[in-house]
């Protein structure tokens, strides 16, 4: 994740974005993963292997901003305790929790969409899910029918920003600067005009309703990690430009 961290500067090269857009593609993939179902013991192994990013973050401690350091450290803490639980066990105490958090046992948080955020009565599918569905037709995609939850949920929102990164890498990779500047101001739109007006709010019902520290380190990561890519876009936009 340090990249968050790099100046976009003027004149900076195709590789060092290629190198952005491949990265922040990787972390919304990964954020998606978290919300769109119950974390399988194949993923727990994963995510507890020595080998995971998550578990070897170089300079941790260097990282400057407080509330990312914050979300990662309960995230670690969470997945080394792993290594002495059993992972069966720990499988089912977190869907135990994404059934509270995301499928409405407890009634609270709401459902975890961006119509249950903005509309005047908190409903689902309503006019920010249909302003959403024509961003993803306008980039030539919609969502997969095996998904069942609404096209506004936080699963397919940062699924949306993952592919969008995609396109740009590809576009960069191919000397492509008109198309790689139509997903960026696309990135840009979809992240002023959705994700940013509701991350927050749904962010700390997350907080005010989870016990178990891996969602809360999850919901804390995914907050200020679209902040910072919010405050990037331009920048990065700049930088593309100026190829």
């Amino acid at each position: 994740m340090k990249w968050i961290f790099m100046e976009a500067e003027a004149g900076a090269g195709s590789q060092y974005l290629v190198a952005a857009m491949s990265n922040r593609s990787a972390i919304y993939n990964f954020l998606s993963r978290m919300y769109e179902k119950e974390i399988t013991t194949e993923l727990l192994k994963e995510m507890i292997d020595e080998k995971s990013p998550i578990l070897r973050v170089e300079g941790l401690q260097e990282i400057p901003d407080d509330e990312l350091k914050n979300g990662l450290e309960k995230l670690r803490k969470y997945l080394e305790g792993l290594k002495e639980r059993d992972l069966e066990e720990a499988r089912l105490e977190l869907a135990v929790e994404y059934a509270n958090l995301f499928l409405g046992i407890k009634g609270k948080p709401p459902h975890p969409s961006e119509s249950a955020y903005r509309s005047e009565d908190h409903l689902i599918m309503q006019e920010p899910m249909d302003e959403v569905l024509h961003a993803y037709w306008d980039a030539g995609v919609n969502k997969d029918k095996k998904f069942t939850e609404p096209a506004d949920h936080i699963a397919v929102e940062l699924q949306f920003m993952a592919y969008l990164c995609r396109k740009t890498a590809e576009a960069l990779g191919r000397n492509e600067k008109d198309n790689a500047l139509k997903y960026l101001k696309m990135q840009k739109d979809f992240l002023r005009n959705h994700l940013s007006l509701w991350i927050s709010p749904f962010v700390k019902d997350i907080l005010d309703t989870a016990e178990v520290d891996f969602y809360k380190g999850i919901a804390i990561i995914t907050k200020r990690f679209v902040e910072l890519d919010n405050s990037m876009i331009d920048d990065l936009l700049k930088a593309a430009e100026e190829l």
